[in-house]
Order: C-alpha cells, then structure tokens, then sequence
C-alpha cells in the first residue's frame, strides 16, 4: 500500500510546476534544457501494473515487524520509481523510511530527497530538502520541507524557475504553499519574484490553479509610452464568473490624460455565443472643461434560436469621433470612419430563406452621415423550383426602410421584386447557367424640402439577360523537374440590361464597386439597388493554376476583359454619373516559387482612357514565425476622389538564437511623406525575454479633409516594452510576428485587391 501513497502524493505534489508550463511552446532555438535519462529499465514501467516490486541488495528482518534494506535499492509500482541507499518498513507502524540518495522518478519529473518518511495511519508522506526537475520541459525548483497528507500538500520555503541549471535569471521564493487538489487550487504565503538574488515583487497572498481550471486573478500589466499619452499602464484583472461566462477589468493609466476603466465580458453556451466590451473615461486631461465623460460599447452575438432560426447582434458605439484615434481601442481600428451595426434574424425553410435585420453606420469625422436600414426584410426561394425540361424558377425579394435625419430625403421606402428563369447544365468538365430576370423597383421618397422638386414614388423596371459558361481542364506535366497538375478554366460570360434614367432616384445604400478579376463577372457594377448600370457586354477571362503532389497552389495566373458592345449611358444625368465606354483589363498572379517565397500582384487596366486603375504587388518571405518579410506597394486612382500610391517594407528576422528585430516603413509616395514607422529588438533566453519597441505614426485627424495640402501632418511617438517570465503566468512562445500588425497598415498578405 506505500507506494500507491507515495505514488498519488508525488504526482499531487509535484503537478503545480508540471500544470504551469502545460501550454508552454518551445524556447529559443538553443537547448535551453539538457534532458536526462531515467534509469535503466524505466521505460518498462506501466501505469496499469499495480503490482509492488522491492530490490535491495541486503534485507534484514527484525523481530518479524520491521524490514532493513540497504545498499542499492529500488521500489517501483505502476511508472513511479525511487531509488535509496537505505531504507526502512515498519509493518506495525505502518511506516516507510529512507534516507541516502533518495530520487523519486515519474513521467516527466524527477525528485532528489535527503530523507523520506511516509504513514499509512495518517496517509501522509514527508519529505526534506527536496530538489525537483522537469525532465521534457524546462522548470525546477526547491523545498526544505514537503508535507504531504490525503490531498492536501504543504511546502516550507519552495522556489520555482524554468531557468536552467546554474542559471539564476529569476526565481518565485515562497514562504509557505499549500496546494488542494480537490478544489483544484494552491495557495502561497509571503511570495517574492527575485531577479537574480534582488527581490522585485512581493505578494502576501496570492492563488494559483494545479489543475486546468481557471482562476480569477492579475493578468500581466502593459506598460508603454507615447506623446499623445504619456505613460500609458494597463492592469488587466480577470474574473472567472463560471465555466462559460468570464470577465476581464483593466484599470488603464495615461499620464497626459487620466485614468479609464476597460472591461470584457464572454459569455458560451451550446447554441449563443458573444462579448461585451465596455471602455469609460469620466474626464480627459487634454480636453476643455465640459467635454464630458469618453466611452467606448461594444456588443457582439451570434447564436441559433432553433433549427430554422439564428439571429446576430453587432453594435459599437463611441462618445464622440476623436475617440478611437486618440484612445485607441482592442475592438476598432483607429483609423476607422465608420462603425458599423447590424441585428439580424434569419429562418431557414423549406421552401423560403428569410432575413430581418436593422443594420446602420455611426460616421467618424468630418464625411457625410450614411443612410440606416430600419428595418431591411430580405425573401427569397430556398431552392429552385423545376419547371421540367431542366428549366427552374427563382424568386426574391426586398423590402427596406432608410432613415437619416441629415439628408434632404430624410426617409424613404424601397420595395424590391425579382423572378427568374434559370436553365443550368452541369458536368464535372463544363458549367454553363442561362437565366432572365426582371427586375422592379417601388420608392417611395419624404423630404421636408418644400421648394426642391422630389419624386415622392419613382419606379424602375427593367430585364436582365444572363449567360455564363465555365470549363475546367486539365493536365499531369512537370513543375520543377517534380510531377505536378496544372488546370484551365476559361470563361465566357454574355451579360445585357437596358438602360433606364435614374437620377429620380436617391442613393441609400449604393456605390461604385471597385473592379478586380473576379468583379469583371458582376452583374452590376453597384452595390445596392438603387443604381443599376445599363450594359451590353461580353466577359472573357481564364485562370490556370499549377499543384504540387500535395496539392499546394504553386502558381495561379488569371486575366480578364469586359468588352462593350455598345455605349454605356449616363444612369444619373444629374449627378453627372459617367461610366467608361470601352473595355476593362484585369490580372491577378500569384507565385510561390520556393519555400517561403511568394509572389502576389494585381492589375486593373481602363483601356478606354489608357490609364492604370488600380494596382498592387508584394513580395513575401515566410520562412517562420520569427522570420517574415514583406516588400509591398498599392496604387488606386479614386480613393474617396483622391489617388493613392503608397510603398512599403516591414519584417522580423533573428539576429541570432536570443536578439530579434522587427521593423517597419510606410511611406505616400504622392505626398512624398512617411506614414508609418517602427522599429523594435527584443532579447529572448531561455527563461525570460524582453521587448523594445519604438513606433512614429501619422495621427489620423478625421474632422480634416482627407489629403488636404493646406494642413502639415502631425505624427505621434511612442515606446513600449514588454517583459516575461517564461513559465510563470505567459506562454514561453514570445512570437515577434504579432508587432507586425499592431500599426496602422499591420501585416498583411495582400493577394487580391480587396484586401
């Protein structure tokens, strides 16, 4: 029975250093730990054998009560060894004892012990000057006194580092530690984290979980510097509210403008999930007297109400448009313009597909306010019905009410009504869909502008005419001097739509889509329905792409035309809507030429006006999460009616197994000014690393016209850094890769255009 004890209280014991490095990732590069091999015949151990197995080289029997064994000996039972020079069992006392060299051996850990004594009565063990080690990870420590009894485990003076031998970077000294494996909890008494033999932190009491339970507690704080800010303090606190739901309070310090609270709150079940985020600022330093309190709310949902009903929820609001580039925040993009919310709820039936949403944008900055669906009800079949003959009927429809109290038409309701005839033909090598529409429009149109002339109920109707084929070849050649497969897919696609005079009509939800490749086989070059281009059209494209052996896209080329066979009219007289009465280019490559190498660009030609569009190319190297590298440029002619060039080149690469750097540059190469910059080192060992970085960003001021020459940009700098302990509360994995994307532009793999 004795070593069924000291096998369930070692491990009990000994699970706190094993359970906090349990998410641990790999070191650096360098061999942080040296492994140590169990003894000979260790790997034979079961965990199912129960049998006891005692080796002595002499065994003594006294009076028939107690056992003497001496020299070298071994007591195994299930994986657990220990190895002593001498020991001994009292069979009326119901006590074992050793002393000599003891060493405990289990799976992943191993003990050094001057003494050992264990009571059956009392189920207890105890041990003195007890050394542990993690033999697959790195992670030791110390104990003068171990005390073990039923589930209930107390240790005097312990220490814990993840350091390697001789190496005493830093340590976690404990006056007292018990540890309840039933609840799942330790507690520590008088704790110090000493960085090398200088103590750097105290806590009279703290927690901590030995099991995979979590914990309410501090989180590590983010310290920063910058000239919008000041010194800039985080001290997250989590609370563990049940096992699914959670919270997280961050008490927020910015020397140059006061205090703020941030909180997160989770929340999972089976068929919901989502979060709550709440930021609140009562005063700002750098603000005038009366300005207010500064918040930020956020709400996001999805969850399935039954089989066929599932609603979402997305909400964010600000207390004022300065918020986000000032304050910045964990949920929204300082340079964002718009916050978008949505509610929807949708049902999935037999035969019809519905969806009710509100959906409306909180504008940011000087840009006119967006029109809300209040509300927006989308129909439509939930299958094609067949018609025989192969031919099938679709229908759909929509009915939206737009709000905004800033525009002249202040509201307006749109009704919506398209059924279609589609004829499909389908076959492994060849698609070819042929479908006609018509398409009808019902407004109806309030202002309160009494001398400006409205059509208070315009309305449209017009055909749609659609054919599209695709076709999918293939071939087995050689890529390399290695077997590979390259593909074909042509396709045509016949597209007309008469024209008809829209300017009647305001514009709530629709805008000039920008083209790419793919955009060349839209059937509208608009988004929404209250702008509808005529067109007479062919569409020409095709893609080949090449495959390795693993089915790894080597290389993908595609390229496309829109060729008008007739002139395009101006559907918006009014606003003088113009749209190009040629022909449309546009290419898309992509080349993964040799292991973390790849080519991307894209290409949009007018040849109507002979002019580039829009364009874009990088050229990445990923050879590891501690290695990337990016060379990237993008040009668009229309940017919010302004032209956009910019260049950039950012990346991480090691200098050697513990220095890496990371750095960045964005630069407008039409307003010939940096935007973006930063550079950072960090120092990476094998239990503990360090981060500096040093960032200088253009501030983003939305109440000023985008690109206006007559105001001088104003540029914020700032310094962060950032310290861990590996093993003690943070994941040894201190990845670089994640500065890449905390700028403005962030690390990015733009393939397409749309990115």
């Amino acid at each position: 029975m004795t070593p069924t004890l000291i096998h369930r209280l070692m491990l009990l014991a000994f699970g706190l250093p094993c359970l906090a490095l349990a998410e641990e990732q790999v070191a650096t590069t360098r061999l942080c730990y040296i492994p140590e091999a169990p003894p000979a015949g260790f790997e034979l151990l079961r965990s199912d054998d129960t049998r006891l197995r005692v080796l002595s080289d002499r065994i003594q029997m006294l009076q028939n009560q107690t056992a003497v064994l001496e020299g070298h000996i071994e007591i195994s039972h299930r994986n657990t060894l220990m190895t002593a020079s001498e020991a001994r069992i009292d069979q009326q006392k119901q006590t074992l004892s050793a002393t000599g060299g003891i060493e405990y051996y289990s799976p992943g850990l191993k003990v050094s012990s001057s003494d050992f004594q264990a009571s059956l009565k009392q189920n207890s063990v105890d041990l003195g000057q007890a050394n542990y080690r993690l033999t697959e990870q790195s992670g030791r420590g110390f104990a003068e006194r171990l005390q073990a009894r039923d589930k209930q485990i107390e240790l005097s003076h312990a220490s814990f580092t993840t350091c390697p031998e001789q190496d005493q970077s830093w340590a976690l000294h404990a006056q007292s530690i018990q540890i309840n494996n039933d609840a799942g909890w330790g507690e520590a008494w008088h704790s110090v984290m000493k960085i090398g033999d200088v103590p750097v932190f105290y806590l009279p009491y703290m927690t901590f979980p030995v099991s995979e339970k979590r914990k309410s507690g501090l989180l590590f704080p983010k310290i920063g510097s910058s000239q919008k800010l000041g010194l800039d303090l985080e001290a997250p606190y989590y609370l563990n509210l049940a096992d699914n739901y959670d919270a997280t309070l961050t008490p927020r310090y910015m020397s140059k403008r006061g205090a703020q609270l941030k909180s997160e709150f989770r929340y999972l079940t089976s068929d919901h999930q989502g979060q709550l985020q709440l930021e609140m600022m009562p005063e700002d330093n750098e603000k005038p007297a009366g300005f207010g309190g500064r918040y930020l709310s956020h709400l996001s949902h999805s969850g399935d109400l039954s089989e066929r009903w599932r609603a979402s929820i997305d909400f964010t609001d600000v207390s004022d448009d300065a918020y986000l580039t000032e304050l910045g925040s964990d949920y929204s993009n300082q340079s964002d313009t718009q916050l978008y919310r949505q509610a929807s709820l949708n049902y999935f039936g037999d035969a019809i597909d519905s969806q009710l949403q509100l959906q409306g944008f909180e504008t940011l900055g000087n840009y006119a306010s967006s029109y809300a669906a209040l509300p927006q009800l989308d129909l439509q079949s939930a299958a094609p019905i067949p018609l025989g003959a192969g031919l099938q009927f679709l229908w759909s429809g929509q009915y939206v009410h737009f709000k905004n109290d800033d525009a002249i038409i202040h509201s307006a309701d749109r009704l919506h009504l398209e059924p279609t005839l589609r004829w499909p033909l389908l076959t492994p090598a060849m698609e070819l869909v042929a479908e006609t529409s018509l398409l009808h429009t019902q407004y109806q149109q309030n202002t309160t502008e009494e001398l400006l002339a409205v059509d208070e109920d315009p309305s449209r109707t017009l055909p749609k005419v659609r054919l599209n084929a695709k076709f999918n070849l293939e071939r087995e050649l050689e890529w390399d001097n290695k077997a590979a497969l390259q593909t074909l897919e042509p396709q045509i696609q016949y597209l007309y739509m008469p024209y008809r005079d829209q300017s009647a009509i305001g514009r709530y939800d629709s805008t000039r889509l920008q083209d790419d490749y793919y955009g060349l086989f839209r059937e509208n070059r608009y988004s929404g329905l209250d702008r509808i281009a005529d067109t007479n059209q062919l569409t020409l494209g095709v893609t080949t792409r090449f495959y390795d052996q693993q089915d790894t896209e080597l290389f993908r080329f595609s390229l496309g035309q829109i060729v008008y066979l007739e002139d395009a009219k101006s559907i918006d007289p009014v606003a003088g809507e113009m749209v190009q009465a040629d022909s449309v280019l546009a290419s898309e490559l992509l080349w993964h030429w040799r292991k973390g190498w790849y080519l991307n660009t894209a290409v949009q030609y007018d040849a109507s006006t002979e002019r580039l569009v829009k364009s874009s190319a990088s050229i990445d190297y990923i050879a590891d999460d501690n290695t990337v590298l990016q060379l990237n440029h993008r040009y668009s002619r229309a940017v919010s009616d302004y032209e956009v060039e910019q260049a950039g080149l950012l990346g991480t690469t090691p200098i050697n197994e513990q220095w890496k750097l990371v750095a960045s540059y964005y630069r407008d190469l039409n307003q010939a000014q940096m935007m973006e910059a930063s550079f950072g080192l960090q120092y990476e060992d094998c239990c503990w690393a360090v981060r500096l970085v040093a960032r200088r960003q253009i501030n983003t001021n939305l109440e000023q016209a985008v690109n206006d020459p007559q105001l001088a940009p104003s540029f914020d700098n700032g310094v962060a850094i950032q310290f861990v302990l590996k093993g003690f509360g943070q994941s040894a994995g201190f990845s670089v890769a994640d500065m890449l994307s905390d700028g403005i532009f962030g690390y990015r793999r733009p393939y397409l255009l749309n990115n």
